[in-house]
């Protein structure tokens, strides 16, 4: 009989849970068992696989993407198995732990906080008087009451054995891996978890290299860094990123990072990273003064964009920045300062959340302050407050979809920046908003949409534009940039006839100048593999930055997998 399962349900089949690959590493005296799943999979297929186990204990890692399914499986196996013991932890459990023991008496035991000492403390002595000592657990003594015992301290990070120290790396290829090398955050961001906890918890900087080779050389694909403010300790910081420029490899590296805490000489040290090796994702949430005094976030964003430009002049780091929706003092008008303030740096990513009023956190504590209405259920989401209405925040949910799918996407690019550049609307944000309003009136929102339908949605909503015309060639240069030969329904297709085609196929000199990658390939075969589409020569202008026709005549472009060629006649 195992002596312990461990049960992690992510939020996506990708992900993987950090948490309880942590937890059994420190107990390697005990048959311990993970089982990964995702919210995606069916209950009943979750719920069987659980049942074969055979195990005295079953623990659950509680967040705000799972609790739900989390209490179902734990109800089902309770009633199905009484005699396991089942245990709840993680931070969606970490605050109210008697309340939840009380509303569900399935549950035998919580663990709030940190668990690796706990857990392995209860592995070890697991009767009443053993259970008593054990610091942050909520249970069930003998008399069936309820009980908490106090917290202690956390245990030092450098205690802790490495959480893939005995993990077969393999299996968990083409997954996201999460890694520390601290716990706790030295802000206090009102909205944040890791300002309910005091302090820093760090790994030495040996032992972090140690186990960034490990990651290295088992090529993980990514490895993202949970740290909650990667560059706190600037020095810290700038030893690892020399560290992962010096060694190379495949794998790519995702910092949480804080903008104005970067200085030139991180700058010029991340110069020389190559491309792909380290990702940043960068926290500004909001521009607003009065709304960052009051979260706690003691920023300076001007130094944020002054260094997230320096960054993306590199081309080499790609750089996420994020806004919160909902916080305090930020009207549907000051949050569109706020975006169009952040898009206008144009990140290769704009993360548009929406505030989360968690268990434990100082935000959820104000809610009366700033009359907060956010859902009972997790993920505890805003609902409205005193400065933004409900149906302001939904309409921004709208808006973020298309945010994601057009501008986070990078497959237009081309075409937003010239909608922007060209002030088609007076914003970004703008823009958005009545392209927002534009999908809601057809009805888009309601069917998924495919790659080819997103262009050919975007080209209609400027069919009665006077640059429609211009608009129209950025939106096909980009779809057809990107491997794409079919047209969507509305671009004109502006081919020469199939016969000029084929006779510049046949001259292996024009093979030779444009399409490099079809080298003694029979003119047949190419003419299925690439587009050739006639543009304007302000069009081509524009996209090379020269004159290239003083005659204003359309130039013709031919384009394939390989990318895209203008074709000097």
């Amino acid at each position: 009989m195992k002596d312990l399962v461990l049960v992690a349900i992510n939020a996506k089949y990708i992900h993987t849970n950090l948490a309880v690959r942590s937890l059994k590493a420190q107990l390697p005296d005990f048959d311990v068992e993970i089982l990964e799943m995702s919210i995606n999979d069916p209950l009943h297929r979750i719920i069987k696989l659980l049942l074969d186990q055979d195990a005295r204990r079953i623990g659950f890692s509680c967040y705000i993407w799972n609790m739900e399914i989390v209490l179902k499986l734990a109800e089902v196996i309770k009633k199905a198995k009484p005699q396991v013991q089942i245990i709840f932890g993680g931070p969606e459990v970490s605050f109210d732990g008697l309340a939840l023991l009380e509303a569900h008496p399935f549950c035998d035991l919580i663990i709030q906080g940190e668990g690796e000492g706990k857990l392995k403390a209860l592995l070890e002595n697991d009767d009443q008087d053993g259970i008593s000592k054990i610091p942050g657990l909520c249970y069930r003594n003998h008399a069936g009451e309820l009980s908490e015992n106090p917290e202690t301290a956390v245990v030092p990070l450098k205690q802790l054995i490495f959480p893939y120290l005995n993990v077969d790396i393999d299996s968990l290829n083409h997954k996201i891996i999460y890694y520390e090398t601290m716990r706790g955050c030295p802000f206090s961001c009102s909205y944040c978890l890791s300002s309910a906890t005091l302090g820093l918890n760090i790994l030495s900087l040996d032992r972090v290299f140690s186990e960034l080779d490990f990651f290295i050389r088992a090529g993980v694909k990514q490895v993202k860094l949970v740290d909650r403010t990667f560059n706190c300790d600037l020095g810290r910081a700038k030893e690892i990123f020399r560290y992962l420029i010096k060694c190379g490899g495949n794998t790519n590296f995702h910092f949480e990072m804080t903008g104005d805490l970067i200085d030139d000489e991180m700058i010029d040290l991340l110069k020389t990273a190559p491309p792909g090796l380290i990702q940043f994702e960068i926290g500004v949430q909001s521009t607003a003064p009065a709304t960052l005094t009051a979260i706690g976030r003691k920023i300076s964003v001007s130094k944020t964009e002054e260094h997230v430009k320096k960054l993306l002049d590199t081309h080499n780091i790609h750089i996420h920045l994020d806004l919160i929706a909902g916080l305090p003092h930020e009207t549907y008008a000051v949050f569109k300062t706020s975006f169009n303030q952040v898009i206008a740096l144009d990140p290769d990513m704009l993360q548009l959340g929406f505030l989360k009023c968690l268990k434990g956190t100082r935000i959820r504590k104000e809610s009366k302050i700033h009359d907060y209405r956010y859902t009972s259920f997790p993920p505890y989401e805003i609902i409205s407050n005193k400065y933004v209405s409900a149906e302001e925040l939904y309409q921004l949910r709208q808006i973020e979809v298309l945010v994601d799918r057009y501008f986070n996407s990078g497959a237009f690019k081309h075409s937003l920046a010239f909608i922007f550049g060209a002030r088609i609307y007076s914003s970004p944000f703008d823009f958005f908003e009545a392209f927002s309003c534009y999908w809601e009136g057809r009805g888009y929102y309601d069917v998924g949409k495919s790659k080819e339908q997103l262009f050919g949605i975007l080209h209609g909503f400027f069919n009665d534009h006077q640059k429609r015309e211009q608009i129209g060639e950025w939106i096909k240069f980009d779809y057809l940039s990107q491997g794409n030969l079919r047209l969507p329904t509305g671009l004109l297709d502006t081919s020469p006839d199939k016969e000029w085609i084929f006779e510049f196929l046949k001259d292996s000199h024009n093979i030779a100048t444009y399409l490099g990658d079809f080298i003694n390939l029979a003119p047949k075969k190419i003419y299925t593999q690439v587009k050739f589409q006639y543009f304007s020569a302000a069009f081509l202008s524009q996209l090379s930055g020269t004159a290239l026709s003083t005659e204003e005549k359309p130039g013709l472009m031919v384009f394939s997998e390989a990318g895209a060629s203008i074709i000097i006649q």
